[in-house]
C-alpha cells in the first residue's frame, strides 16, 4: 500500500503502475481502489500534476495549483526551474538550471514532499452503495483497482494514522456532539495587533528563571525542551527560535549545550528581537541572524537547522490549513536528524475535560494576581489565540513526516513536546 521509491525520471510504464495517467490534459485526480476480497475497500486519491512545461518535454513535477517556482529534476541531479506566473521574475527569466552545490540548489529530498507522485490520501470506503458498485466491477474512467490490501497493510495504515480503527471511529462519533472546534476567526487579533502588544511587553519576557508567569510550569517546560533537544540532537550548529521573545529558550539551550551555535531569532516584535539579540550575544553566541517576520511568511533556508524551538507561539495559528502549512514548513527547515521542540497553550478535545483543565488554570491565574489578572489573561487569550489540543498537534507532526514524536510534559492546559526528522 505504501508508494515505492520513485526515481527522478518516471517512465509512462512506471506512472501506469502507480495508477497515474501521464496525460497532460487530465485535470481530475486518479483514484486507486484496494480490497481485501472480503468486503473491505480502501480508496487512494492521487494528486494531479502541474501542467506547466519548463523545458521541451519536461513538465513541472509539482502538484497542480502549487505556489512557488515550477521545477523538475534531470537525470544528472540538476534542479531546473521556471518562476511561477505570479512571480515578477517570470517576465525576466524563462527557465534556469541549478547544478548540485550551487547556493540556489534544491535537493530531491527537499522537494520530494511537493512532488505530485508523492501526494495521495487514503480513506476507507464505508458507503455501501459505493462498495456495491466496486464489487460489481463498475470502475470509472479515472479509477483503477489494484491488488488486494492485506490485513497487515490495513493495520500499518492505521498505525501511521491514515486510517481509523472501528473503535476509534465509534469513539469519535460518540464525542462529536461535545468536540471543541474553532471555526470563526473573524474577531481574532490581526498580526499587527499581536505585534503591538508584544512591543510593549519586553521586560515580562526577559526573565530566564521564571519564563512567562502566566504559563504553568514555564521554567520546567523550557528546561525539558532544551535538554531534550541536546540529548536527541548531539551536534547543534544552527538553531531557529520561532517567536523568540527576549531569547529565553535560546539562552537555556546554550546553557545546557555548553557550546555556541549560530542562532536565528524570529519574532514579530522589533523590541523583542533587539533584547534577544543583546542577551544571546552577551551569552557568547556570536553568529546571530534576526528575522522580524510572521513565521509563515519568512523566507527561511530549507534543511538548514539542527534544532527549532517554538515556545508559546503556535497558538497564534488559525484554521487547519494554517496549522498544516506551519508544521510542513518546520519539517522542511530541519536538516535530516534535526529536531523541533514546542511548549504551548493547549485546548482539549471534549468540552467536560476542557472545562476541567481551564478551571484549574483559572485558579492558578487567580492565585498569581487575583480575579482582575485572571480576567485580563483570559480576555487576551480569547482575542489573540486559537490553540489546538496536544493530540491534534502530535498527529499533525506524524502526518507531515516526522518519524519520532515525544510528549515531555503536560499540566492543565500547557504542554511540552517535540519530534525529530529521521
Amino acid at each position: 500500500m505504501e508508494p515505492s521509491t520513485i526515481s527522478d525520471e518516471l517512465s509512462k510504464r512506471e506512472l501506469s503502475e502507480l495508477g497515474i495517467r501521464d496525460d497532460w490534459g487530465d485535470s481530475q485526480p486518479h483514484v486507486t481502489f484496494y480490497t481485501d476480497g472480503r468486503g473491505k475497500w480502501l480508496k487512494r486519491v492521487w494528486a494531479v500534476q502541474c501542467s506547466q512545461s519548463i523545458l521541451i518535454g519536461d513538465r513541472c513535477q509539482g502538484v497542480a495549483g502549487h505556489d512557488g517556482d515550477h521545477w523538475c529534476f534531470k537525470s544528472d541531479g540538476s534542479y531546473f526551474y521556471k518562476p511561477h506566473e505570479s512571480d515578477p521574475r517570470s517576465k525576466e527569466i524563462g527557465c534556469a538550471s541549478v547544478p548540485p552545490g550551487n547556493l540556489g540548489y534544491r535537493t530531491p529530498l527537499e522537494m520530494s514532499r511537493h512532488r505530485y507522485v508523492n501526494f495521495y490520501e487514503d480513506t476507507e470506503v464505508t458507503d455501501q452503495a459505493e462498495i456495491e458498485r466496486l464489487e460489481q466491477g463498475d470502475v470509472g474512467g479515472n479509477e483503477s483497482v489494484d491488488a488486494p490490501a492485506t490485513e497487515e497493510q490495513i493495520e500499518e495504515l492505521r498505525r501511521l494514522g491514515r486510517l481509523d480503527s472501528d473503535e476509534q471511529r465509534a469513539r469519535r462519533d460518540r464525542a462529536s456532539a461535545i468536540t471543541l472546534s474553532s471555526k470563526d476567526f473573524s474577531d481574532k487579533s490581526t498580526i499587527a495587533d499581536i505585534e503591538t502588544r508584544f512591543d510593549s511587553d519586553v521586560d515580562r519576557f526577559s526573565n530566564l528563571e521564571t519564563g512567562q508567569s502566566a504559563t504553568i510550569d514555564a521554567s520546567l517546560s523550557m528546561h525539558l525542551i532544551t535538554e531534550a533537544a541536546v540529548r536527541v540532537t548531539p551536534e547543534i550548529n544552527r538553531v531557529l527560535d520561532i517567536g523568540c521573545g527576549a531569547g529565553n529558550n535560546t539562552l537555556k539551550l546554550k546553557e545546557i549545550y555548553g557550546n555556541s551555535f549560530a542562532s536565528d531569532l524570529l519574532d514579530l516584535s522589533r523590541p523583542m528581537l533587539d533584547r534577544a539579540n543583546e542577551r544571546v550575544r552577551k551569552a557568547g553566541i556570536d553568529t546571530v541572524q534576526l528575522w522580524q517576520f510572521d513565521f509563515r511568511q519568512a523566507d527561511l533556508p530549507t534543511e538548514s537547522y539542527d534544532v527549532i524551538l517554538a515556545a508559546a507561539v503556535l497558538h497564534h495559528l488559525r484554521d487547519n490549513a494554517d496549522w498544516q502549512a506551519a508544521f510542513e514548513k518546520i519539517w522542511s527547515l530541519l536538516k535530516p536528524g534535526g529536531s523541533v521542540w514546542i511548549t504551548d497553550l493547549v485546548v482539549h478535545e471534549t468540552a467536560p475535560i476542557h472545562e476541567l483543565m481551564w478551571s484549574r488554570y483559572s485558579d492558578y491565574l487567580e492565585g498569581l494576581g487575583g480575579e482582575e489578572y485572571r480576567q485580563k489573561v483570559f480576555d487576551y487569550i480569547a482575542k489573540e489565540d486559537s490553540p489546538r489540543s496536544v493530540t491534534y498537534q502530535l498527529d499533525l507532526l506524524r502526518r507531515v513526516g516526522f518519524d519520532h514524536i515525544e510528549l515531555l510534559h503536560k499540566n492543565s492546559c500547557f504542554a511540552a513536546f517535540g519530534a525529530w526528522k529521521g
